[in-house]
């Protein structure tokens, strides 16, 4: 009894610690953000200036390729043709990973690598339309789509759509659990599914929106993930949560046409423990350090917060320890390009 009493008082420890983390990433995602823009907040007007001159630059080559014709016909010699560069818009929807918070490089997460890699991979002209935005659950990413013209507009027009959701959803629930005091273990099953079965009528809800404003783009929706895996591999009880969410995301997701599901839990949550010998070897070391399978309040903190020895998944940005770093969304853009790849309708056909 006594046993269950301090794992319990452990337990809530642990809750308290996720709650006071969530503030701390939200403080870290809004810096994060008005880093960014303001460091690239002259980009737009570089890129509109950029884009304004190929309009003169394709009237002068028109001109000029007539020109070219008539010589070649005079002389015989052939002139080879200039492929252009098929254009395709993606826009991406979601919450701080689609942002890219945790991005050492500034460079728009998983948004800013799949455009360079289908711009070098697929010889496309792509723009993007990021909508991401940090602490978003599913109906505050609705709302901000219904509240906003021009994001309904770049989603009607969109010829593939990208989407991060749930992770929100999940971690303010457990939150209102804990502040309401309801942090015993069938408490907080209870309240998991309760917010599950909310999740699933908001995500329905979101996701009939998107399809209904651009019936046949595709839509690429990835899972949430365990960003504390590595330091809690031997406690299962979040990765259940996790994965409940998950399955939830996935039947909802079937319901939708043209709707790709991508798992990242396993990926992200893992890290560089990516075999079964690995992880078998970090349980055995994590149930040492959090007392066999109780929550030590300390090494949670330590896992969190942060310190001097950095984050042990390789994916998962030191800053906040919540967020994928540059690595950590390039296997995110993997997963997604071999996705998209999968399902090519939506591409250009090369001639």
């Amino acid at each position: 009894m006594d046993r269950k009493a301090r794992w319990m008082k452990q337990f809530k420890w642990w809750i308290r610690i996720l709650l006071a983390i969530a503030v701390i990433v939200a403080m870290v995602a809004t810096w994060w953000l008005f880093q960014t823009s303001h460091e690239t907040g002259q980009a737009p007007t570089r890129q509109h200036a950029s884009q304004a001159a190929p309009s003169k630059a394709k009237r002068k080559s028109s001109s000029t390729t007539k020109n070219n014709k008539s010589k070649t016909s005079n002389s015989g010699n052939k002139e080879k043709s200039v492929t252009k560069r098929k254009k395709v818009t993606v826009v991406a929807l979601g919450d701080s990973l689609t942002q890219g918070v945790g991005d050492q490089t500034k460079r728009g997460g998983y948004v800013g690598q799949i455009k360079t890699m289908l711009d070098k991979k697929d010889q496309l002209n792509v723009t993007t339309h990021n909508y991401g935005k940090a602490g978003d659950r599913s109906d505050q990413i609705l709302k901000r789509l219904n509240q906003s013209s021009a994001m309904q507009k770049q989603v009607s027009k969109a010829d593939a759509i990208t989407m991060t959701v749930g992770g929100n959803d999940l971690m303010q629930g457990l939150q209102s659990a804990t502040l309401s005091g309801k942090s015993t273990v069938s408490q907080m099953d209870n309240v998991v599914t309760a917010t599950q079965q909310k999740y699933l009528a908001k995500l329905l809800s979101l996701l009939t929106t998107v399809r209904n404003l651009n019936p046949d783009a595709p839509i690429f929706l990835f899972s949430i993930y365990n960003p504390v895996y590595v330091y809690f591999a031997n406690v299962d009880q979040l990765n259940t949560y996790i994965t409940a969410f998950n399955q939830t995301t996935k039947a909802t997701s079937a319901t939708i046409s043209k709707l790709y599901f991508m798992n990242i839990n396993e990926r992200l949550s893992f890290g560089q423990y990516n075999t079964a010998t690995k992880r078998a070897n970090l349980a055995a070391k994590d149930a040492k350090a959090n007392n066999n399978n109780s929550f030590d309040g300390q090494n949670i903190e330590k896992a969190l917060v942060g310190g001097s020895t950095g984050e042990l998944n390789d994916y998962l940005s030191p800053v906040d320890h919540f967020h994928p770093n540059h690595l950590g969304y390039s296997k995110m853009t993997a997963v997604l390009y071999k996705t998209m790849q999968s399902h090519q309708s939506w591409l250009p056909k090369s001639k």
